[in-house]
């Protein structure tokens, strides 16, 4: 660097020594190089009008006059430079002056600066005042004590060694952590949720604070708890040696009244939805391997046991089915029913009919066998469809008297007479064909036709080929059923002709081959487009991916029997116009 010095006697002047004190005090703006632009002094706002004062701007100290009647908020402060001409001892006036000035506006010219080349720079001007020197320059190196805008950006980590004390309110936009050791514990908001998670050695926890939801606990990820505004709700088992809900008590195996009232009563699944009875209930209880043995169904308003039932009352009724009528009421209606499967029913005993007071047994589909040990005694009288047996059958004393008074005579045949003079069941009609009387004749009898008679019929394992011998046969048949012969003539197929669907894109339909072409613009999300009612939709889904230049992908398809392309996947490629194409059959 080079120091201007003069010694009496008196010296020249060279444009050296002054290219050497321009050099000093470029050197002295280089110390904010590393700076945003920023005001060094003036410039305050009071106001709708603004101070002069110096600004540092792209690297250069300037003067700026100030402004008044302003009305609205913020103003810029940006570079307006220029060049200023010299008359030159050669001849003529040439660049000899580089001015580097400012000017004020709502706005920043879009322009590129004639000096350098590129865009202008500027310093914000709100209401509250810009960017000063010691909250640019000072600021970026060290903390202030009372910055110009009540507040400082700090880029870097801030190491604290001994205790903060903060007699206002602490504000942070991002996360706090608290540290000790390897366990810590950080304190954020993930959206509109607040978060509080903490980190041990080996598990960690976390409390979510959710605006609608309530307070979520997690345990290593996992969401155990949720209480909200009008309940708790827990994602995981609740273990405790014992809880109280209302006036009931489970601890133990045991669940019972807690109320010292002799009057109280447990009630299980009485109430329905929100304590009321809009919607039906079930229970049910298992063996503890997954089976259910025991349910009340609610919808049925039945009881349904599936295991074995045992009744250990030692009283002489062990199971009571109580009616809903006195004894006297012919409608008293009271059974058990034995059903299968399909909920058929097999056998019923019990009251049966609302006609009568008749205790009944009813297995109509199947036998009924009543097995005593060395007898059954039924009584006071059997009857059979009504009618008393004595009524309907001979008495073994009667039968005995009457056999007695039987003849004796030759119209009495033996088994082997009896064989050869009448015709055995068993035997079927062949018994019947004879030397006189031929098969055919016993046919004829009972309208029935021989195997040999069949020859003149067709066969449906000859798929009509027993009867079209000849090609008039054939013609015949075809016209008999209304059917044309091959190469008789050519579907024509459908073209429903190219339909406009939006922007460049079309579709037609020929025959049950549908196709989609053209281009169209991608959306981020919905419907990209619909089929016309007149082009049939795909009888199974179709989609369409595209990779676009920007290495970015879009897929969007079409449901099966919808007529609706709706986008599946977009990760930012939308509002681009893409080549289309689309074809299938239905």
């Amino acid at each position: 660097m080079k120091e201007f010095s003069a010694q009496t006697g008196g010296r020249y002047t060279y444009a050296d020594d002054l290219e050497n004190l321009q050099d000093l005090a470029l050197a002295f703006a280089q110390i904010f190089d590393d700076c945003d632009n920023f005001i060094v002094s003036g410039c305050e706002i009071t106001g709708s009008a603004i101070s002069a004062g110096y600004v540092f701007l792209n690297g250069k100290f300037r003067y700026f006059s100030g402004a008044t009647g302003i009305t609205s908020w913020p103003q810029y402060i940006y570079e307006a430079n220029f060049t200023e001409n010299m008359p030159y001892e050669s001849g003529g006036s040439k660049v000899g002056r580089n001015i580097y000035g400012c000017a004020i506006g709502k706005s920043v010219p879009v322009k590129q600066d004639e000096l350098t080349g590129k865009a202008l720079q500027s310093i914000a001007m709100p209401s509250t005042g810009g960017l000063r020197m010691k909250d640019a320059f000072i600021g970026k190196y060290a903390l202030l004590l009372n910055p110009a805008s009540s507040s400082q950006t700090v880029n870097s980590v801030v190491n604290f060694a001994k205790t903060i004390n903060a007699n206002g309110d602490v504000t942070v936009n991002k996360s706090v952590t608290i540290k000790s050791g390897a366990i810590k514990t950080e304190i954020n908001y993930s959206g509109s949720t607040l978060n509080v998670k903490y980190t041990g050695n080996a598990n960690n926890y976390q409390l979510s604070l959710e605006d609608g939801v309530g307070l979520r606990f997690y345990a290593n990820g996992t969401l155990i708890a949720t209480i909200g505004a009008s309940a708790i709700t827990f994602s995981k088992p609740v273990s405790a040696n014992e809880g109280m809900f209302g006036g009931l008590v489970l601890t133990a195996n045991n669940l019972y009244q807690g109320t010292a009232n002799a009057t109280s009563e447990l009630a299980i699944n009485v109430c329905g939805y929100n304590g009321g009875i809009t919607q039906f209930r079930t229970t049910h209880i298992g063996n503890g391997k997954g089976k259910i043995l025991f349910s009340i169904v609610g919808s049925e308003g039945s009881a349904n046991i599936y295991g074995v039932t045992k009744i250990e009352a030692g009283v002489t009724d062990g199971l009571i089915l109580k009616a809903n009528a006195q004894k006297e009421n012919n409608s008293l209606t009271n059974a058990i029913s034995w059903r299968d499967s399909l909920n058929n029913v097999m056998a019923r005993i019990g009251f049966l009919s609302t006609t009568d007071q008749v205790f009944s047994i009813s297995v109509p589909s199947y036998n009924l066998s009543i097995m005593g040990h060395a007898s059954v005694n039924i009584g006071p009288a059997i009857m059979e469809d009504g009618i008393l047996l004595s009524e309907k059958y001979v008495l073994a004393t009667n039968f005995t008297k009457e056999l007695n008074k039987k003849a004796n005579t030759a119209d009495v045949y033996t088994t082997t007479q009896a064989n050869e003079k009448f015709a055995i069941k068993a035997s079927g009609l062949s018994q019947f064909v004879s030397t006189t009387v031929t098969a055919a004749d016993c046919r004829s009898h009972i309208g029935a036709i021989g195997k040999s008679d069949l020859s003149s019929y067709a066969k449906l394992s000859n798929c009509l080929s027993d009867m079209a011998t000849s090609d008039a046969q054939k013609q015949k048949i075809r016209n008999n059923i209304g059917a044309a012969g091959v190469g008789d003539f050519q579907p024509k197929l459908t073209d429903s002709g190219w339909k406009w669907i939006k922007d460049s894109l079309y579709v037609r339909q020929i025959g049950n081959i549908v196709c989609i072409q053209g281009s169209t613009k991608t959306v981020h999300s919905g419907t990209v487009f619909t089929i016309p009612n007149t082009i049939a939709a795909p009888s199974h889904a179709v989609k369409h991916s595209i990779a676009l230049s920007n290495k970015k992908s879009w897929v969007c398809k079409i449901a099966a029997g919808q007529r609706a392309c709706t986008v599946v996947y977009c990760d930012g490629s939308c509002g681009k116009s893409t080549e289309f194409s689309i074809t299938y059959m239905v």
